[in-house]
């Protein structure tokens, strides 16, 4: 009878220790997930930063082009 209990709370501790692996495994299974779909978050945000900044340079350019262009007319309408 002794062994019969000790066997029945050894067979109970290895399920437990079975179902604790398991929750582990589903955890870090859904954390693993997480961190992909993390990386796919922070992979288009540094594309639309890298596409801020491209626009950025554009308009930059487009603004110095227009500035000289409104300096030249406003030289050349001085000399007159």
């Amino acid at each position: 009878m002794a062994q019969s209990m000790n066997e029945n709370v050894t067979t109970s501790l290895l399920q437990e220790t079975q179902k604790q692996q398991k929750k582990q495994a589903k955890r870090e299974s859904k954390v693993r997930l997480e961190v992909v779909q993390a990386k796919g978050d922070r992979q288009k945000a540094e594309q639309k930063v890298a596409n801020a900044r491209f626009n950025f340079e554009i308009a930059s350019a487009r603004l110095r082009a227009l500035e000289e262009e409104l300096a030249r007319l406003q030289g050349d309408s001085q000399s007159k």
